[in-house]
C-alpha cells in the first residue's frame, strides 16, 4: 500500500462536466473515467502513494475502508495493465 502510483507519459486527457476522458497515444485508444476514477487520476498527477489515494478518497466519500481499498486496487490493476498509470516503488 505504499508503493507509490503514477501516470505513464502519452496520455491526452480532457475535463468533460467532472469526468475525465483520455487518449493513450501508446495504445491509441478512448478510456472515460467516472467522478471516483477521475479523482483518483488527479490525485496521480504527481507520485502518489495508495495508502494516500485510499485515505483522499475515505475523506471525500462515504464509503467503508475496505470498499475504498478494495475499488482503488482494481483501479490500479486496471489502468497499470492498459499502461495508463505505473507504480514506480
Amino acid at each position: 500500500m505504499n508503493n507509490l502510483i503514477k501516470r505513464c507519459e502519452g496520455i491526452v486527457e480532457a475535463d468533460i462536466d467532472g469526468e475525465t476522458v483520455m487518449m493513450s497515444i501508446e495504445n491509441g485508444e478512448y478510456y472515460g473515467l467516472n467522478e471516483v476514477a477521475s479523482r483518483i487520476w488527479a490525485l496521480v498527477e504527481q507520485p502518489f502513494s495508495e495508502q494516500n489515494i485510499c485515505d483522499a478518497l475515505h475523506h471525500d466519500y462515504d464509503a467503508t475502508p475496505s470498499q475504498i481499498r478494495d475499488e482503488v486496487r482494481a483501479f490500479i490493476n486496471d489502468m497499470v495493465e492498459k499502461r495508463i498509470i505505473q507504480i514506480v516503488s
